[in-house]
């Protein structure tokens, strides 16, 4: 399983993907059409995506990934805070943060999200 980190603002994201030993990232629109985009290079039988739970702006990347077979958890942002202080990150952009969850998602292994039922 390959983890990509995602880092999600209001209007775009970006994605930390696994290159060698290090990451490269990448950004994307946070609207339908960059959501696509990302979603075309990933593969769902190896890549799980991890992010922050940030409000309403993660939950159309997390539906359309779901809607994609693609898995995705949705971490508190506490834990990733926590894990860069353990981590000694001091440098704070979208870049860093989005390798940092990455690595997060290597390491700890999270489960994927579940939505709940659509009759609910």
């Amino acid at each position: 399983m390959t983890y990509i980190g995602i880092d999600i603002s209001k209007a775009t994201f970006v994605a930390a993907f696994l290159h060698g030993k290090s990451y490269r990232t990448e950004t994307f629109p946070n609207d339908a059409k960059g959501i696509r985009r990302f979603i075309s290079k990933l593969d769902p039988d190896i890549h799980h995506c991890v992010m922050e739970a940030t409000g309403n702006y993660c939950f159309l990347l997390l539906y359309l990934l779901d809607k994609s077979g693609i898995r995705a958890s949705l971490i508190n942002p506490k834990k990733i805070k926590n894990y860069a202080r353990v981590m000694m990150s001091v440098t704070k952009t979208d870049s860093k943060d989005a390798c940092l969850i990455a690595d997060f998602g290597e390491r700890f292994k999270p489960e994927p999200y579940k939505f709940p039922s659509e009759q609910i």
